[in-house]
Parts: C-alpha cells; structure tokens; sequence
C-alpha cells in the first residue's frame, strides 16, 4: 500500500518538473525572440550607425576637440589660400570658414588659388579641428578670398586662425634661423612672425624697418615639444607684404646712435668713415670711442663694408693689425641692434650703427653730413 503512494507521489513531482522546465525553456525562446527583433535592421546597402559626412568647412570648425578626435568623415571643396608641402601645410577656405589640411608626406600638386575637393577625417589641432589622412582632387583654377582685415592684435589672439587676412605693422628681423624669409611684424607692444616660403634675399631685407600691410592666412608658432609659442602669418609672395609709401624711403637705411649725454648730433660721411676704419679713437678730449657694429655676415654688416668699399676679410684683418701694432685695445663689437642700443644708452662713449626698428628713446640718432635715414641724400643705405 505505502509502495503504490510512493509511487504515485513520485511521478507526481516528476509531472510538476517537467511542467516547470517546459515553461522556463518557453521563457528563454520567447526573451530570445524579443531580442532578436529589437535589433535595428540596416537598410538596403548601408552599414548600421554610419556616422554623418560633414560637407562644409563651417560644420568642421563646430566641432570640439573632444569631438573631433572621433574622425568623423569629411568631404569638403574649397579654394587653395596657402601651400607649403616641405613643411606639410595646406590651408583652404570656402564661403562658410577656413581649415588646415595636414599633408605631412604628401606632394599636393595643387598652387595657391586652385579649387580643390577634399575627403578626408576629422583630428584635433593646436587651435581648431583640422583634415587628417586626405584625398585631395584638384577641380580646376578658384579665385582667392577677400582677405580679412584684422588688427595684429585680433591675430595673436587666435580669432582668425586659418583664415586669409590681411594686417599692418612695422618689419623687423626675425630670431629663426630657418631656410626661408623671416620677418617678425610688431604693432605696438604685439608681434608675429611673418615666413614665405622663400630663400632669404636683398630685396626681403631691405624690407626692414618698414611699415607695411601683409595678406597671409593666420597660424600658429609651435616649438620642437609641440607647444604653441606664438602667433605666424603664413605668405605665399614677397609681392603679398607691401611697403607704405611713407616709410618706403627709410626702409633700407641705417641709423647712427650715440649716448644721450654725447654733445655731437650730426657727423660728417668722412669722420663715420675715419670711426669706422679705427683711424679716429677718440671724441673730442681723451674719451676713447667704443664701437658696436652689426655682426658680419648680415645685411646690415654688407651696407657698411659697401660704404667702406672693403670686403669682410679685409676689413677684419685692417683691425687685427692696428691691435697687434698697439694702435687700439680691440676690433669693433659685433652685436645685435638691441644689444647695441643697450649699450649706448649706459654708455657715453659708444657710437653704434644699427636698424631703424632698434632704436629707442633711450638713445640719440645723429645724422649724416645734415641727412637722417629719411633723406634720400642719406649715405648709409
């Protein structure tokens, strides 16, 4: 009797198992199923969540640099505003913003002024999003945006990074050492530098000192640890720097600069020249005269031996006799313009030649035989 209850309780339980089973195994098919159809179908020849292709240079530029590390996919046209593959840079404009193109290794065959089409990826840049990884399509000849008239000013604080502008100042000489044009461009108490791609040449320096107006697109200086160090003007041509004709009779010439203190204000063309070739030690009375020069090699130092009528070597070697002969304590310093300027201003008797841009209130400019730098009777040009 207790065997039958047994069993019938035992195939009981099994019943109720396999009950059980069947509606947990239902369960998983029917939660597998509702998966399966909440998954979103890609359409007909497009992969799932393809991100959006920017097609202005303006929807590139709204991005922020978190954003634009995500290389969203670009595909832009725009007018070719400056080209330099040595160094890898390409910037281009359309009517909606400007935008740097890295070319590193690269030879874009497209000049200045080309209409061009770009594919490309989104990355984050010094300043703004830039184009990384390119194609580049050359569609025939563009015409060059208006440049954007802006204070040196608006430029060094980055408002106009990219973008063809055009601003004035004064030129003076660059501390790169680089194998191209260098200027440096200041307004007051803001400076930039100004690089064309170019090979120093006499027509370039005799740009020093001159207030010009530049068109170039704005960039950024950065040093060998990739650190933005200053503000750059990017110039396709030397013809893109114009020299205002008021200061274009100055703009080669070079200044003589003695101690406030110094009673002289103007010396004759033969006196600078007995001063300058260590005939003549003294001022009037016993105060010997200490002489900085600009260093050889220089476009200045060239003016100078030009109106000597000596080479460098000759001139050097003038100097390293009288020394050895007794006749002096030792050649002329040669130094650079502010230096020079320093030096005169804390000393009475030093006499300097140095460029219009490296004077200061703290010195005197003398003239030559009655003619200042502004004279075209002036002899040191």
């Amino acid at each position: 009797m207790w065997q039958a209850i047994v069993q019938k309780r035992n195939v009981m339980q099994w019943k109720s198992q396999s009950e059980q089973v069947s509606r947990t195994g239902r369960a998983i098919v029917l939660e597998f199923l509702l998966a399966v159809c909440l998954i979103p179908c890609p359409t007909h020849g497009q992969a799932p969540n393809k991100p959006r292709v920017l097609k202005s240079i303006r929807e590139v530029s709204q991005l922020t640099s978190i954003e634009a590390r995500n290389r969203f996919p670009v595909e832009v046209e725009g007018v070719v505003t400056y080209v330099d593959p040595e160094w890898g840079l390409l910037f281009i404009q359309d009517d909606t913003g400007a935008v740097y193109v890295d070319v590193h290794g690269m030879n874009p065959s497209c000049p200045v002024s080309t209409r061009i089409g770009v594919t490309a990826v989104t990355g984050a840049g010094d300043v703004g999003t830039v184009l990384e990884n390119p194609h580049i399509e050359c569609l025939g000849p563009g015409v060059l945006p208006l440049a954007e008239r802006h204070r040196l000013a608006d430029i060094t604080a980055k408002a106009a990074d990219s973008r063809y502008v055009q601003t004035e100042g004064v030129l003076r000489p660059s501390e790169q050492t680089w194998a191209r044009i260098c200027f440096r461009i200041v307004d007051g108490s803001t400076s930039a530098l100004v690089v064309v791609p170019r090979p120093s040449n006499p027509r370039s320096q005799r740009m020093l000192g001159a207030t010009v107006r530049v068109r170039g697109v704005s960039g950024v200086q950065i040093d060998p640890k990739g650190k933005v160090v200053g503000s750059l003007l990017f110039v396709n041509h030397l013809e893109d720097i114009q020299v205002q004709a008021v200061e274009a009779q100055s703009a080669n010439a070079l200044a003589v600069v003695v101690n406030k203190n110094n009673p002289i204000s103007d010396l004759g063309l033969a006196e600078l020249r007995r001063i300058l070739l260590g005939e003549q030690l003294y001022w009037n009375g016993s105060q010997k005269i200490v002489l900085l020069l600009p260093k050889s090699g220089t476009p200045e130092r060239d003016t100078i031996l030009r109106l000597l009528g000596m080479e460098e070597a000759a001139y050097e070697s003038r100097w390293s006799e009288k020394s050895k002969q007794g006749k002096m304590d030792a050649a002329p310093v040669g130094a650079t313009g502010g230096f020079a300027v320093n030096v005169v201003a804390e000393s009475p008797e030093a006499i300097a030649i140095v460029t219009p841009p490296d004077v200061k209130t703290s010195v005197k400019v003398i003239s030559i035989d009655g003619h200042t730098p502004r004279d075209s009777g002036y002899p040191l040009r």
